[in-house]
């Protein structure tokens, strides 16, 4: 479905001048067919402790929350969601053996929309729990949680798409096309205030407030993406390389330093980046 949406999309208002079949399409292409099961196993197991959670303590679609409009209960949802996700990502930038995963989905050098799926099922779990059981724990009703999925999907894709779409002076309120692609930027000498920046899916608020927003008034965008480490390009590589050790992942290529995390506060060296040996 995203596919008939993004395609013709970025034919019509591309960014940049590249092919539908750009460097990495058929690991992606992967990603996107291996998620229509691996995700929703992701998906069914995050959902099971969902309702076991909720069956034991007693929350059910009764609770207060979920007597409000459901309107409010959608806005409530998108910022708890956005918190949550935003403590999340800017964790799995800064510990070591969360980034192994989470360089995976930062690899690929081309951003377009198909770029949105390539994520590795470890990651996409920890997100999945650390994200949905929260929000589900607090009785929020089934048609608000529906919308917000529906939302979250279309929002990813669009924020990785190689689409030139602004939002105006939303911008400064809703995590856009622009906002993302910064944080995808790996141009350390050029731009080295954009690293580990961005990390909210929705909104601009948490990163604002926090201190970790990068956003250009002139609305330029970044010229390289990926990981500053070496990543294997295809799928079955992608799956064992994060429980590979440092030493074969060296043996690939020369590892980059990743630059700062949390805004010059705390530095991985190269071992650091490759997690505990």
């Amino acid at each position: 479905m995203f596919a008939l949406v993004f395609v013709p999309l970025e034919r019509l208002v591309a960014l940049r001048q590249q092919p539908v079949f750009r460097p990495g399409w058929t690991t992606d292409v992967i990603y996107y067919v291996a998620g229509c099961f691996v995700g929703k196993f992701s998906d069914a197991m995050s959902f099971g402790a969902m309702l076991l959670i909720r069956q034991l303590g007693g929350l059910d679609s009764s609770s207060i929350v979920a007597t409000q409009p459901a309107w409010v209960q959608f806005l409530e949802l998108v910022i708890v969601a956005d918190f949550l996700a935003y403590l999340l990502h800017r964790a799995l930038h800064q510990y070591a053996w969360l980034w192994r995963f989470h360089r995976v989905h930062h690899s690929s050098r081309r951003m377009d929309w198909l770029a949105n799926v390539r994520l590795h099922p470890v990651d996409k779990i920890l997100g999945d729990c650390f994200q949905f059981i929260p929000i589900f724990c607090l009785g929020f009703a089934s048609a608000p949680l529906l919308a917000y999925t529906i939302v979250l999907g279309f929002q990813g894709f669009l924020n990785h798409s190689n689409t030139r779409i602004s939002f105006g002076f939303l911008r400064w309120i809703v995590a856009s096309p622009q906002f993302h692609h910064w944080h995808h930027c790996d141009d350390s000498e050029a731009y080295p205030e954009a690293y580990n920046k961005n990390f909210a899916p929705h909104f601009v608020i948490f990163d604002r407030l926090f201190g970790t927003i990068y956003l250009p008034r002139d609305r330029s965008m970044p010229e390289r993406y990926g990981a500053p480490e070496s990543v294997p390009a295809g799928f079955w590589q992608q799956m064992i390389y994060p429980f590979r050790s440092p030493d074969w992942a060296s043996r690939v290529s020369p590892q980059v330093e990743r630059s700062a995390v949390f805004e010059g506060q705390v530095s991985l060296s190269a071992s650091e980046t490759q997690g505990p040996r």
